[in-house]
């Protein structure tokens, strides 16, 4: 990649997120921990999950029309417990695939992950552009990251989803020598944007087929409307003949 296409392609990010956070400010300063100027990601989730939301129309899984994968990026994070709670009341196992900076500070969330059944797989240390990176700096960041998932107790990491799903043949090239497979999604929700639960759950709905990959995250500041939407989406997938499978 050149100087100039990275350059264009930062001042391109840069945009669209100023797009994004003039449209979330108002929601993200009530996030904000009282009397302080942290991040909007607050320091503890709020407790969205209500009895409704547990309540499953069934937990048959049928595959009548084929399996979707729902996947979540970033964590393990303060809204990971929630999703881990929706997804138990409804029987379904994801993939999960966490940076290596979070899996080593909550090792025991990444246990927790592991031992529900679902997958905790590779998503890079920090969340860099892996290809800026010099090609030691991307084998640091997968192989830090996989030592961090299997240091807690969970499976090495056998897939590798790039962060912005930024990847090049250096990339896939590092990921292969450690033993992992370059993954991506078929389906963005956008839900780190501030989108409601609804228009999440929409997206899904709307383009889900057999064999989509559903791109949600449990590790951002609006991953509570992340939680929100789990149970209309894992019904809907269901009334209309899909199942939550892992992948093979």
């Amino acid at each position: 990649m050149t100087l100039g296409t990275t350059v264009r392609r930062h001042l391109l990010e840069l945009g669209f997120g100023l797009l994004a956070l003039a449209a979330v400010v108002p929601l993200a300063r009530q996030e904000l921990r009282p009397g302080g100027d942290a991040p909007a990601r607050a320091a503890e989730a709020r407790d969205v999950v209500t009895p409704e939301m547990l309540a499953p129309a069934s937990t048959a899984n049928p595959c009548e029309r084929g399996r979707v994968e729902l996947t979540f990026d970033d964590g393990p994070d303060v809204y990971t417990p929630q999703v881990l709670e929706v997804l138990r009341a409804h029987g379904v196992r994801a993939v999960f695939y966490v940076t290596g900076e979070k899996a080593a500070a909550r090792p025991a969330m990444v246990r927790e992950i592991a031992a529900a059944g679902h997958r905790v797989e590779n998503h890079g240390w920090n969340h860099p552009h892996l290809t800026d990176l010099a090609p030691a700096q991307v084998r640091e960041q997968l192989a830090r990251t996989s030592d961090a998932v299997e240091d807690a107790g969970a499976p090495r990491p056998t897939l590798f989803r790039p962060p912005f799903g930024d990847a090049d043949p250096t990339v896939e090239a590092q990921a292969r020598a450690l033993g992992m497979r370059v993954v991506r999604w078929t389906v963005d929700t956008h839900d780190w944007r501030g989108r409601a639960p609804d228009e999440i759950a929409a997206t899904v709905l709307t383009r889900a087929e057999p064999g989509a990959v559903v791109l949600m995250h449990d590790g951002v500041a609006r991953s509570a409307a992340t939680v929100r939407a789990l149970p209309t989406i894992i019904r809907g997938l269901r009334a209309r003949g899909f199942c939550t499978a892992l992948p093979g």
